[in-house]
């Protein structure tokens, strides 16, 4: 089980824990603390979300955890994903009727453009209906995405989890179009994939909270992983 050092905050490898004696050492400032304090400080104090955020957390029977990333409604920053959208479907309207006064065989080559702006809709809609929710009990952990359109869930077994951590993931270009932070995220990553929270197993990679900004992201990948090796004990 790795914790988090009370005095400098650095992790404390899992040699350094001794479950026997209930010690556990930081190798950064050589503190020595009790296991078992360490452990309560995680479930009281460290599992706050950080201030300003709206991820909820709920706590059930039989030690079950809920991390919920509620629907963020439309905003502002959704207005330039719709005016292209609807400037793309506008376009692709207009030399769809255009290409099938000559020929319909032709005019079906605007199929594939239909789906691309069909898709930013379904995004936009998506965007701003969606609630994520994670849960983990003693022996799986679930990830719900409801929407409105092709809802998603992810479940796997807490010994399948290899880590949980941030991760690059690729973006479609036109769903990032007017999200600022994704923007600038992808432009430090020189255009190749935003790092985003991910559950990484050893069949797939699960990302989750995308849409939450980087001191959520920060926080829910660190306390997630920190519950998941608290319930393996």
């Amino acid at each position: 089980m790795n914790l988090n050092c009370p005095s400098c905050n650095a992790e404390i490898k899992p040699e350094n824990i001794n479950v026997s004696t209930n010690l556990a050492k930081c190798d950064k400032c050589n503190s020595i603390h009790k296991a078992s304090d360490l452990s309560k400080s995680l479930e009281k104090k460290d599992i706050n979300p950080p201030n300003g955020s709206k991820i909820e957390i709920k706590k059930g029977l039989n030690g079950t955890i809920e991390l919920i990333y509620p629907k963020k409604g439309f905003s502002i920053s959704l207005i330039p994903q719709l005016l292209f959208a609807i400037f793309w479907l506008g376009f692709i309207s207009f030399w769809t009727w255009g290409a099938s006064q000559g020929s319909v065989f032709f005019a079906l080559f605007s199929i594939p453009f239909w789906l691309v702006g069909l898709s930013m809709i379904t995004g936009i809609i998506n965007s701003a209906n969606e609630i994520q929710i994670i849960t983990l009990d003693k022996y799986r952990l679930t990830v719900k995405r409801l929407r409105p359109i092709r809802p998603k869930i992810f479940e796997t077994e807490l010994k399948d989890i290899q880590s949980i951590k941030m991760k690059g993931m690729k973006m479609n270009p036109f769903a990032m179009f007017g999200n600022f932070r994704h923007m600038m995220k992808m432009q430090r990553s020189f255009g190749v994939a935003i790092e985003v929270p991910a559950i990484i197993t050893g069949r797939k990679t699960e990302y989750f909270f995308d849409d939450a900004n980087d001191a959520e992201q920060e926080w829910v990948t660190r306390i997630l992983d920190n519950l998941i090796k608290i319930q393996r004990k």
